[in-house]
């Protein structure tokens, strides 16, 4: 198994926050582990962080104004990240597909999977850091659920969680943004070039 700078810090570093939240809050609880076993650990709680991160998407999605992929596909935008060519490539896009009235997701799965052929470095690098704000939003989540039970008297760690949550959740909406607005201009350069 070959592991990539995205396994680093899409598992390891939310599994490592994880741990060492728990492992402050309850420490009678967990047993002192040596390094090599912590980043096994560490890793394993990330993996199930990331798993549980794709699995909220949607609701991600909805607590940030929806998908931003029908907003690049009407022309507008998203804080901080615009995207202004979104029905020519809707109109490049339906050329490729044999369904008569595509769905922006459909599209978009197409958009993907032509930018994906191309393979350049910077889709690549777009998705891992997406995938990354997004398990960080779910590592917010989770540390502040943690530190909340353990902290329910005190308001400061409902301030500084939600905080924290709500900054997470607006880096993971631009990640998202940059992402696809990248994965369309790959997708529209190709179309273009024929």
């Amino acid at each position: 198994m070959k592991f990539k700078y995205y396994d680093l810090m899409a598992h390891l570093v939310p599994g490592l926050v994880i741990y060492f939240v728990i492992d402050l809050e309850f420490k009678d609880l967990i047993p002192e582990i040596s390094a090599l076993p912590l980043l096994a650990v560490a890793f394993i709680i990330g993996y199930f962080n990331n798993t549980l991160s794709s699995w909220l998407e949607t609701f991600y999605h909805l607590l940030s104004g929806g998908n931003p992929i029908s907003k690049f596909f009407n022309g507008k935008g998203i804080w901080k990240v615009n995207y202004y060519n979104g029905s020519k490539v809707v109109s490049l896009l339906k050329s490729t597909i044999d369904e008569k009235d595509p769905t922006y997701k459909m599209l978009f799965n197409e958009a993907m999977r032509i930018a994906n052929t191309k393979a350049e470095q910077r889709v690549i690098d777009f998705n891992a850091s997406y995938a990354f704000s997004r398990a960080i939003l779910t590592n917010m989540l989770l540390v502040g659920i943690i530190l909340i039970y353990s902290n329910y008297d005190n308001i400061w760690y409902y301030v500084i969680s939600i905080l924290l949550f709500v900054i997470s959740l607006l880096r993971f909406r631009q990640r998202d943004g940059f992402y696809i607005r990248e994965v369309l201009n790959v997708c529209q350069n190709v179309l273009e070039k024929g």
